[in-house]
């Protein structure tokens, strides 16, 4: 992936009829980060409101049980405050500038190793191939700290006065390091999935599209493919992410007063063991929880990433 490597080389995706400006190898980590950060500064509450659906159902004693999206929303800032809402902030933010820097890192090295030909003209299938790639490296990276995420979102009042440092040191003395890597099948498959919709779609509904003519057009195609892309990638990793869920509160067993994790902690299951008991207590419906918080953040979230990533790479 020598191209990801320092070397010089064009935009992912450049406009048709543009020239291919020559940018740094490091810009597309820096331009995915600063994307991935102007996002979640807006999105989190969201992100919470999508672990906790993920912990209720059937047989789960300490979850929420909320009707729907807004239920929640309404449930949490209630019973928790404006600061329930953003539990695992900190977290979120060291998950998803990694996360959305090597994303876009990764995917443009793998896509320099798949197709040699005009970005623009990148077919669907290698465009896919290059996204499932480039999620699972990604993954590889990001595991322990999204434990910890998933940790501190899942926690309520009494178990969320700890910060960061303290639920991950907590995590690794009740369960050793390998705690700090609980559900990485289910957290590669995840973004593997994820990624390979969610570049293929961006890059295909460009294709698709009318050739911008203004610098207006081009903000409005990239977010509107962003959203596409958003939504497409979100219907395609959402079952993994119950079971990630699932998975990972249960390594916040050790944290003092976190009622999930400690009943969760009980149930060792494999990625495909997990999926197999949701669907036979509860139906193909269960694989899909907090599905409608996931569109309302990924779709609204992915059109301001795919937006200010190009935006930020035309600087450089």
């Amino acid at each position: 992936l020598k191209p990801c490597l320092g070397f010089s080389r064009s935009p992912p995706f450049p406009q048709d009829g543009m020239a291919k400006a020559q940018v740094p190898g490091y810009a597309p980590f820096v331009s995915g980060a600063v994307a991935a950060v102007v996002e979640l500064s807006l999105m989190q509450p969201l992100d919470v409101v999508k672990t906790r659906m993920h912990l209720q159902g059937v047989g789960v004693r300490s979850g929420d049980n909320f009707g729907g999206t807004a239920a929640a929303l309404r449930g949490i800032h209630t019973a928790e405050g404006f600061r329930g809402l953003w539990r695992g902030f900190v977290p979120g933010l060291c998950v998803v500038i990694p996360r959305r820097g090597f994303k876009f890192l990764f995917f443009d090295g793998f896509v320099s190793v798949l197709w040699s030909g005009d970005r623009s003209t990148v077919p669907f299938s290698r465009s896919m191939l290059a996204g499932g790639l480039a999620g699972a490296a990604e993954a590889c990276v990001i595991t322990p700290i999204e434990c910890v995420k998933i940790a501190m979102q899942s926690g309520k009042a009494a178990a969320s006065q700890t910060g960061m440092f303290a639920f991950a040191s907590s995590m690794a003395r009740a369960g050793g390091a390998s705690a700090l890597y609980s559900g990485l099948a289910a957290t590669v498959t995840k973004h593997s999935a994820h990624s390979c919709m969610y570049f293929a779609a961006f890059h295909e509904t460009k294709k698709l599209s009318p050739t911008p003519t203004t610098p207006t057009q081009t903000v409005c195609l990239n977010l509107g493919a962003g959203f596409v892309a958003g939504c497409a990638a979100a219907t395609a990793n959402n079952p993994f992410d119950v079971v990630k869920t699932r998975q990972q509160v249960g390594a916040a067993s050790g944290v003092p007063g976190h009622v999930a994790a400690q009943e969760f902690a009980g149930h060792r299951r494999s990625l495909a063991r997990w999926a197999i008991e949701l669907v036979q207590t509860e139906g193909p419906a269960a694989l899909y929880k907090g599905y409608v918080a996931k569109i309302a953040r990924l779709g609204p979230g992915s059109a301001i990433i795919f937006a200010v990533y190009e935006q930020v790479l035309a600087f450089f």
